[in-house]
Formats: structure tokens, C-alpha cells, sequence
């Protein structure tokens, strides 16, 4: 029984020959293109992790430092009616 001009046999020697081509062309992309982008995107992940973690420290110590200068004016603005002697309430 022939379709197209082919065997039976013929059919399956050359669907095996392309699937064994697709399978080897597919490793191939894979090894070339895929695992390095994958590697690299696991890079940037976990600098971009590693960059979050440190603006939230960042950003704890601004609100710190910030807290501390607030408390620095007041004590400042203090002295300052002191010296002068005149109201707290500016």
C-alpha cells in the first residue's frame, strides 16, 4: 500500500528521520539558547532581590536618620529660646 508514492515503510523511516532531527535540533536550541537565558534570568532575579532588601535597609536607616534630625531641631530650637529668651512657640 503506497500514499503519495511512499511505503508504509518508507513513511515511518522518514517521519523517524525528522522527528530524530526535530529531537536533536531541540536539544540543541535548548543547551544554546535556553538554559543560558534561563541562567541569566536567575541572575537578575536574585539581584534584583538582593537590591530590594537593601532600599528597605535604606530606606529604615533614612527614616532613622531622619527621626534623629527631627529630634536634633527640637533640642536645637530649645537653646535657641533659651538663648534669646524668648517663647517656646514659634
Amino acid at each position: 500500500m503506497t500514499f503519495i508514492g511512499l511505503t508504509i515503510q518508507e513513511w515511518a523511516a522518514t517521519l523517524a528521520v525528522v522527528g530524530t532531527l526535530f529531537g536533536g535540533i531541540s536539544f540543541i536550541f535548548k543547551t544554546i539558547i535556553i538554559k543560558p537565558l534561563s541562567d541569566a534570568i536567575a541572575n537578575l532575579q536574585k539581584s534584583i532581590d538582593e537590591f530590594r532588601e537593601q532600599m528597605k535597609e535604606s530606606d529604615d536607616d533614612r527614616k532613622a536618620i531622619h527621626m534623629r534630625i527631627n529630634r536634633l531641631d527640637k533640642r536645637v530650637h530649645g537653646l535657641e529660646v533659651r538663648l534669646k529668651g524668648g517663647d517656646i512657640h514659634d
